[in-house]
């Protein structure tokens, strides 16, 4: 892929694309090593609004969104917002790389991958 440093890999289009891979399989390892019974599906309306991951178990119904930057626009998380709501969700989770837990809404509430 040509990626010889870190300016490179941060420009790099299929960026987001791996971090939601990575953060995806990590999410589902653990829960397999904690022997957690699970679904976990992506969600696309026909309108394009998608959220990146969604599990369904006895816990209920989570949808993540996971975002590679540090910092989330609210406009970003439109999708899991509207999730949230029709779904009657308890929370949404947004998994970035943020150095802090943060409070998006009432009901979404953004996790560092680190904490993880």
């Amino acid at each position: 892929m040509r990626i010889a440093d870190l300016d490179t890999l941060m420009a790099h289009p299929i960026r987001g694309k791996s971090w939601e891979g990575m953060v995806t399989e990590e999410i589902l390892r653990r829960l397999n090593a904690r022997g957690i019974s699970y679904d976990a599906y992506h969600y696309r309306t026909s309108g394009g609004a998608e959220v990146d991951l969604i599990l369904e178990g006895e816990f209920g119904l989570i949808p993540i969104e996971i975002k590679s930057s540090q910092t989330v626009l609210p406009q970003r998380l439109r999708a899991i917002k509207n999730f949230v709501r029709e779904y009657g969700c308890r929370f949404g989770l947004v998994i970035n790389n943020d150095e802090a837990v943060r409070r998006y809404a009432d009901d979404i509430v953004g996790i560092p991958f680190g904490y993880l």
